[in-house]
């Protein structure tokens, strides 16, 4: 019984107006998730044989945000841009192969990320705000393939800089006039690189890398107004 008697407690605090005035300013964010990268790796061999491989690798995402908000005077409208860096831990192996003996492995690595996006919103309650940004965003990638059969050296390191449209949605809830929780979902699909083309022997032998990940990312926000 008293779990009842609390409830009309909870709701009348999400549902009282703040004595403060519209969200308004510059913003910083501290952002701490998970992400999941659907890994897409395509190898042609020097037989021109094809092997492509599709994970999905979770790791652990860190991230920090800065930018500006603007409740529209008078509206629950909020527009806002902002600026935005993670660091991922992920690491993704790969055997390297086409139906027969393994001709080489391959380890990913997405060490860091960073976008601008344009942000826009919606104030459900005085302290209740919906919203969905996009924009555009750059990836790290770090190919190192390694053991390459008759390569010699029988290792290369690719490190390439993706880029690519990125987007999602996201909650905030006021707990102060200064303060600010809230969770966030980024969807993020870079344009595909070829580290290495098989137009060109290297190392002796002609092989094709292409490198297409498509990443998800899930965040925990704590966000201070200024």
């Amino acid at each position: 019984m008293k779990i009842f008697t609390k409830l009309p407690i909870a709701f009348f605090i999400l549902g009282t107006p703040l004595a403060a005035d519209p969200v308004n300013g510059l913003f910083a964010s501290l952002n701490l998730g998970g992400v999941g990268i659907f890994q897409n790796h395509e190898y042609t061999s020097p037989s021109n044989a094809v092997d492509n491989k599709k994970k999905l690798k979770i790791g652990t995402s860190f991230g920090l945000s800065f930018g500006i908000l603007h409740q529209v005077e008078q509206t629950k409208v909020v527009a806002g841009g902002e600026v935005s860096a993670s660091l991922n831990k992920t690491t993704q192996k790969y055997d390297l192969n086409t139906g027969g003996d393994i001709e080489g492995s391959l380890s990913i690595t997405n060490p860091y990320s960073f976008g601008t996006y344009g942000i826009a919103g919606m104030m459900m309650t005085p302290k209740l705000m919906f919203y969905a940004k996009a924009g555009y965003a750059w990836m790290r990638a770090e190919l190192k393939y390694t053991n390459l059969n008759k390569e010699n050296p029988s290792y290369h390191t690719y490190k390439k800089t993706m880029s690519g449209l990125s987007g999602g949605p996201g909650v905030n809830y006021l707990l102060t006039n200064k303060f600010m929780i809230g969770g966030e979902y980024l969807y993020y699909r870079p344009n595909q690189i070829t580290p290495r083309n098989n137009d060109t022997a290297v190392g002796g032998q002609k092989r094709k890398f292409v490198y297409s990940p498509t990443v998800h990312t899930v965040s925990l926000k704590l966000t201070v107004l200024f």
